[in-house]
């Protein structure tokens, strides 16, 4: 006879929600459109993109691979460039930004080649993912709002 106690399992383990046991369902979502650029930002012909780290690259490849079509309707909910972004970090700031498909810098835009960027990328409302800050920490970035841009 062994001397074995039951365990119950926490809350939080109370529904496998590993990859295998996903089926049909999609973490992230992107446009034919979003995933030629990426191809076009991960081919190294710019030399900005030389410097890409390889954090975002390998982010970027991921949902490359991962992520399912972005079509219909619901395309709206989606985090895609030229989309307004709003975001909490779990630090408890709020920020928005508009998604650009580029890796330069610049004031309200948020480029798909920055770690911010790559982790937004195909993300839906509501939806939480972990980011790797500049400085090592990690932090939980949540899309809370994703509005249309209007081209210029």
């Amino acid at each position: 006879m062994t001397n074995a106690q039951h365990v119950r399992m926490p809350n939080s383990f109370a529904y496998d929600i590993s990859p295998e046991n996903r089926l049909n369902d999609v973490e992230f979502y992107l446009r034919p459109s979003d995933r030629t650029g990426i191809e076009s930002l991960l081919s190294r012909d710019d030399p900005a993109a030389r410097n890409m780290p390889r954090l975002v690259e390998g982010n970027l490849r991921y949902k490359m691979r991962t992520a399912g079509k972005a079509i219909g309707k619901g395309i709206d909910q989606i985090a895609l460039p030229m989309k307004r972004i709003t975001y909490a970090e779990s630090t408890g700031s709020v920020r928005k930004g508009i998604l650009t498909m580029s890796i330069a810098e610049r004031p309200g835009r948020i480029p798909v080649g920055s770690l911010l960027g790559a982790t937004l990328l195909g993300m839906s409302r509501n939806q939480k993912e972990p980011l790797k800050k500049e400085d090592g920490c990690t932090v939980i970035v949540c899309v809370m709002k994703i509005e249309t841009v209007e081209p210029v």
